[in-house]
């Protein structure tokens, strides 16, 4: 296996770990296990900055190709709205994070449904590129 090989299973290994971490927190906090919930949601942070430095890697070493295939018009609708929803949340995730470990709960629990919507589509679309290629 070469290095573009390992550095693709490696994204989409910690990826989709993540979008399983963020399914699994909402679970566990709404079956009101919290200590277990705020590991499991560190986890997928900590598993989503491990997905973006590889991806940057490999995008570096490896540009991506571009698709010609016949679904080229709903693979640019996954592409761009993945592209544009990774990076409303990264600012999501990161103040989503803030406020649940200050033990502000009320803003957490206000913005953390739509930051675990948005991280999950992001995590799914994901995915779906690595399909068209």
């Amino acid at each position: 296996m070469d290095l573009e090989a390992i550095l693709s299973l490696l994204s989409r290994v910690t990826i989709a770990l993540s979008g399983i971490c963020i399914i699994t927190g909402v679970v566990l906090v709404k079956t009101g296990r919290k200590e277990t919930h705020k590991r499991v949601m560190i986890a997928a942070a900590v598993l989503a900055l491990i997905f973006v430095t590889i991806y940057i890697v490999k995008s570096s070493m490896f540009p991506p190709e571009r698709y010609a295939g016949a679904y080229r018009s709903l693979y640019l609708f996954i592409l761009w709205s993945h592209t544009v929803l990774s990076l409303v949340n990264l600012p999501l995730a990161a103040i989503t994070i803030f406020l649940g470990l200050k033990g502000r709960y009320t803003g957490h629990k206000r913005i953390a449904p739509y930051t675990a919507g948005v991280w999950i589509y992001v995590a799914f679309t994901g995915w779906l590129i690595f399909f068209f290629h």
